[in-house]
């Protein structure tokens, strides 16, 4: 429900949308939710990654209009820091 909700609301908003899965964490359950939404969902405007520590940081370098996070605190200071820049 962390991601879909989110996800929803970005979509009905008209944004195109990255969504990162804790695969580090859940793997079964982030493979699941990218096969399915990758199979019923435009990827033009949706797309679904998995990944750890490496990803995040990868993902952290881009430029986003907009960031939703979940997660630790410690974790989304340094998100907060990366979309601060």
């Amino acid at each position: 429900q962390l991601a879909l909700v989110p996800l929803v609301g970005a979509i009905a908003a008209g944004n195109a949308v990255v969504l990162k899965l804790p695969t580090d964490m859940v793997p079964h359950s982030s493979n699941a939710m990218k096969r399915l939404c990758d199979q019923y969902l435009d990827r033009k405007y949706i797309m679904v990654m998995e990944g750890g520590v490496k990803t995040n940081q990868a993902l952290l370098k881009e430029r986003w209009d907009k960031v939703f996070y979940t997660g630790s605190d410690i974790v989304g200071r340094i998100v907060y820091e990366a979309a601060a820049n």
